[in-house]
């Protein structure tokens, strides 16, 4: 039985708005202001002086609205150079004071295109053609022009996020994770790092994606970046529903929730003790479930809280008595199968040091399931605070577990990363 979360739902339509920001090329206008104060710009031509003449006039005229066909006859014709450069600056203009943005995005892609553009206003420019694409629903063109002003180091109104969401909008994942994953390199070496929105987008995405490498890797961004027991519940659920566990690899996930104090749920609590089963791990599952009735995320009097710790209470006491000549037994055994189910059992009462020595003894012997004795070394070690054991035994973990592996090594270093800030620093040599 599984108890699904329904926080992923939660996750994949976090931040699903359009990111659209308004572009304001008065701006564009504000600043070409200050630039011919200081230095005297090229003059147009002849030809195109007696044509802009009337196009000048009408748009400084009472009648806008008879200028806008003047103004867009003139940025068609086949001018280059300068001459281009200022038949958008009239575009630009009129559509300010029109509040026309297909008049202002003319204007400015003609600017652009005449190379009279300065080089330090080409990404302003770019972003407000991407923005301008976006807003109509051109999705290729407005990726083409936000990667273009990204590329010449724009860094302003989101650009990141919304290239990714251009990606997004044509469910193209691969390339909008891409997008948003730059984009959080880039803010992160600004600011420290970026938004915990971006994080949480790009794992709704990647688990959308139906690709689990995307979502174990994105949940993992998320626990980094921003590693709150709340965060920490987003990206192991995240994970968990879309990676499709097995009972012991969801056990092992499970116990790393419970860790991180990412348990919150009275289902999270029930397919913890679900997985752990009443009869196979009674001790831990009895565990579990009195931390969720003390801490009121687990009701006592439903049927299944009740069966369940009934059930669990009932074999404690003959599975403690068999403990002992289990770990007999699994001293003479040829293989380590006896010995991978004595380390599961103490590791469930919380006995750390004779779990990870049972499973150590059960890898050394061979026969059974490697990554998963590993799995529950690491785990044992980490339980007594053997950072480094607990890393090393993650670390050697492969296949279909390595993911949840990585999970726990990643929650290990931000335990032992305030401890390593505490410690006193060594005097120097002098």
């Amino acid at each position: 039985m599984r108890f699904l979360s329904h926080f992923s739902m939660g996750i994949a339509l976090a931040t699903a708005g359009a990111l659209t920001v308004t572009a304001f090329p008065a701006e564009v206008q504000a600043q070409k202001k200050k630039k011919q104060k200081k230095q005297k710009p090229p003059k147009v031509s002849k030809e195109f002086s007696a044509q802009a003449g009337p196009v000048q006039k009408a748009i400084e005229g009472e009648d806008l609205a008879s200028a806008k066909p003047m103004v867009e006859s003139l940025v068609a014709q086949p001018w280059t150079g300068y001459d281009k450069f200022v038949a958008g600056q009239f575009a630009v203009n009129l559509g300010g004071k029109l509040k026309d943005t297909s008049l202002q995005e003319l204007g400015l892609g003609a600017m652009v295109d005449s190379g009279f553009t300065p080089a330090e206003q080409l990404g302003q420019f770019n972003f407000y053609l991407g923005n301008f694409a976006y807003g109509a629903g051109r999705w290729a063109d407005a990726q083409q022009k936000f990667q273009t002003a990204f590329d010449l180091g724009y860094r302003s109104n989101n650009i990141g996020a919304l290239m990714a969401e251009a990606f997004f909008k044509e469910n193209k994942f691969q390339q909008g994770l891409s997008a948003l994953d730059a984009a959080i390199a880039a803010a992160s070496a600004t600011n420290g790092r970026a938004s915990e929105d971006w994080y949480l987008r790009g794992a709704g995405i990647a688990m959308k994606s139906n690709v689990p490498a995307l979502a174990a890797e994105w949940t993992y961004k998320l626990a980094e970046a921003y590693p709150t027991g709340k965060n920490w519940r987003a990206a192991l659920s995240v994970y968990r529903d879309s990676a499709k566990l097995d009972d012991q690899q969801n056990l092992e996930l499970m116990r790393l929730m419970r860790k991180a104090d990412a348990m919150e749920s009275e289902r999270d609590y029930f397919e913890y003790a679900d997985a752990a089963g009443p009869r196979k791990l009674p001790g831990e599952v009895v565990s579990v479930l009195e931390e969720g009735i003390a801490k009121g995320s687990v009701r006592g009097n439903t049927a299944y809280t009740k069966e369940t710790l009934s059930l669990a209470r009932g074999a404690i006491s003959a599975d403690k008595a068999s403990l002992p000549a289990s770990e007999r037994d699994a001293a003479r055994s040829a293989n380590g199968k006896i010995a991978l189910a004595t380390a599961d059992a103490y590791l469930a009462y919380a006995d750390y040091q004779k779990a990870a020595t049972m499973y150590q003894t059960a890898v050394s012997k061979g026969g059974i399931d490697t990554a998963r004795a590993q799995m529950g070394v690491g785990i044992a070690q980490a339980g007594q605070g053997n950072w480094d054991a607990a890393k090393q035994a993650f670390s050697g973990v492969t296949g279909t577990r390595k993911s949840v592996a990585d999970f726990w090594n990643l929650w290990i270093a931000q335990q032992a990363a305030p401890a390593a800030a505490a410690a006193p620093v060594a005097p120097s040599a002098s």
